[in-house]
């Protein structure tokens, strides 16, 4: 939850307003609380190397990278989200999904006038604007239909609607007049926060008034947003039934998840799952491990933040089993907003410190089974009301929840002027959102690691051109750890792997070499993505060429397969990944099946052999939305191929 009592009307979407600080203390994760170092407001100490060792074992996957696994916010109110630059910017960190309209603005906005339902502002940004923004970016989008002031909106149309009719003009317009092809849609944003449980910062008609004047659980809690979320999924679907469409639950661990209320004798999740059941696509939470000193005392820490992302699996496994028991079905989890603190964000989102739990925060979600993970957010503006001490690392004085800059200024407490960098200036947490990117791509496997030191985090991936990716954190403000790394059912090729590092001060990522495959040094806050490549990496003995042809929502693909080596290649099998959310239709020539971005097509019975300078051309119809790349790499029977 975001809640900033003091946060410019700009921001208000990107917070609330303020939750009684006895709620947001009971829902203080025990990490959040852990004392930081302190006194240390420029860079990091240099200490002597201490030992630690790394294991990654190829053999136990733990999930698939989705298409949809990096993802970014984006809001109506974001007077720079359409910037030439932006694009670029978001490609390049491998997003592959952004949301929209933004958080509680959702549920205040009339997406076909472009104003806010309760200023009657004009946005900067409307949906057009959004959905050329995140085309040109490569990246699929989700909308988030007011759910809050749905029905006030629906008002003003002639005839008069419903919220869900209203909610249902929108698929029409992006999905049958426009072709966006927008898949994924939720009902609402942080409805919980209603008044429900006693704190406000979510507008909710249903309450009777907005703000209400009161809490009226019996009239806005979950059964009410179960029993009105049907009638938005029964309206959005009639008009696209392919959309995806998920309703807003709490995270476990994170108020108000086990919280009840007079008039609402059962948990927000038991209440919402147990009424809609399968007519439910995907489940919508946020995550903020940390909350303000402001609101609650004694505030975030560094170490608290870092450490934090140790809760994620449990998290996961407690929703996974809530499905089980209330829905009767497993479901995909969107976390639609992720970042550090719930409200007032301070210094720490600026610093190392941010970017090293983004790349954190990404790679335990996505290791965990989460489906998509959504940075808050792309621009935001500078906020000085939040935590600034020299408690927290780094120098500056203001936080920033965006991934870039504004160029916006604010008036610090003594009374000095302050200002960001030119808009779309990087922030720090930009190169931990670029670094989880270049580990987590589409089709790549998350596999186990395990690490001997408490400050040394490691994640990894398998790709399929049979390298390995390995993700090291140094969590430690003031310690060089020498790692040893070991493999489990790989083993890599000799001379220093490709490397890209984010280091203090976050001034941008370095790529090279460093080390190698068995042994890097990891300087204090420092996160490394090392490459390895296989040892059997020898000449390819196959080739494979990939042709389309596309009309824009789907497309017909060629593929040649040839045996450039020696010997002839028995029960073939070809394997690749889709980049992007292509999904495989018909196939000819070959058994094709697809599992997630995964893809293989097997040698038919009357075509099992392919001798030695040989061809075999197969091919397969799929559609897709946003951009349809080709994919990065080709195996045969596991090995590597070249691409012609």
């Amino acid at each position: 939850m975001r809640n900033p009592p003091t946060r410019p009307r700009l921001r208000r979407a990107a917070a609330g307003l303020a939750v009684p600080a006895a709620l947001l203390l009971a829902a203080l994760p025990a990490s959040a609380a852990s004392v930081g170092h302190a006194g240390h407001g420029g860079s990091a100490r240099p200490a002597d190397s201490v030992t630690a060792s790394v294991g990654v074992d190829t053999t136990t996957s733990l999930a698939t990278v989705p298409s949809t696994a990096i993802g970014l916010n984006a809001s109506t109110y974001d007077g720079h989200a359409a910037d030439q630059a932006v694009p670029g910017l978001v490609k390049d960190a491998g997003v592959g999904l952004m949301r929209f309209p933004g958080g509680t603005e959702s549920d205040q906005y009339d997406w076909q006038t472009n104003t806010d339902v309760l200023s009657g502002a004009e946005q900067p940004t409307d949906f057009d604007d959004f959905a050329a923004t995140a085309d040109a970016a490569g990246a699929q989008t989700m909308i988030t239909v007011n759910y809050g002031t749905g029905d006030t909106v629906g008002k003003t149309r002639s005839p008069q609607e419903t919220g869900a009719q209203v909610a249902a003009d929108w698929v029409r317009y992006a999905n049958v007049e426009h072709h966006d092809h927008v898949q994924y849609w939720e009902i609402g944003n942080e409805v919980y926060g209603n008044g429900t449980y006693g704190a406000y910062w979510e507008p909710d008609e249903h309450c009777g008034s907005v703000p209400p004047a009161s809490s009226q659980p019996d009239m806005c809690g979950p059964a009410v947003y179960a029993q009105t979320a049907a009638a938005y999924i029964k309206a959005m679907k009639a008009v696209d039934p392919t959309i995806k469409v998920g309703v807003v639950l709490t995270a476990p661990g994170s108020w108000p998840d086990g919280v009840t209320a007079p008039g609402s004798p059962q948990s927000w999740n038991q209440t919402v799952l147990s009424a809609l059941g399968d007519s439910v696509d995907f489940a919508d939470v946020h995550w903020y491990p940390q909350n303000p000193g402001n609101v609650t005392p004694p505030g975030p820490t560094d170490a608290g933040l870092l450490a934090d992302t140790a809760q994620i699996p449990d998290i996961t496994a407690t929703l996974n089993s809530q499905f089980t028991q209330y829905a009767g079905k497993d479901l995909p989890v969107m976390l639609t907003e992720t970042n550090s603190v719930s409200s007032n964000p301070g210094k720490q989102t600026l610093s190392i410190v941010n970017a090293l739990y983004a790349v954190q925060d990404y790679a335990q979600w996505t290791g965990s089974g989460v489906a998509n993970v959504d940075w808050w957010q792309l621009h935001n503006g500078i906020v000085t009301g939040g935590d600034n001490g020299d408690d927290l690392y780094g120098t500056a004085r203001y936080g920033d929840y965006g991934v870039l800059s504004d160029g916006s200024c604010g008036t610090a407490a003594d009374g000095t002027r302050l200002c960001e960098p030119a808009p779309n200036t990087p922030f720090a947490a930009y190169d931990g959102l670029k670094l989880a990117g270049a580990l987590l791509r589409p089709g790549d496997t998350v596999v186990k690691t395990s690490s001997s030191a408490d400050l040394v985090q490691a994640y990894a991936v398998t790709s399929a051109d049979g390298s390995v990716k390995v993700m090291l954190v140094n969590d430690d403000p003031s310690t060089t750890y020498s790692v040893g790394l070991g493999y489990t059912g790989f083993t890599p090729a000799a001379g220093a792997p490709a490397t890209a590092t984010l280091s203090d001060p976050a001034t941008g990522i370095t790529t090279g070499t460093a080390g190698t495959a068995t042994a890097q040094t990891l300087p204090p806050y420092t996160a490394r993505l090392i490459t390895v490549a296989p040892a059997s990496s020898a000449p390819s003995g196959c080739t494979v060429t990939y042709r389309t042809n596309d009309w824009g929502t789907g497309f017909t693909a060629t593929v040649t397969l040839a045996d450039t080596g020696t010997e002839p290649v028995d029960g073939w099998t070809l394997g690749f990944a889709f980049p992007g959310n292509q999904h495989l239709d018909t196939g000819w020539n070959a058994t094709w099946t697809q599992d997630g971005a995964k893809v293989t097509a097997a040698a038919p019975a009357w075509n099992t052999t392919l001798q030695p300078g040989s061809s075999t051309t197969l091919g397969f119809n799929a559609s897709y939305s946003g951009a349809n790349q080709a994919p990065a790499s080709f195996t045969l029977n596991g090995a590597p191929c070249a691409t012609g």
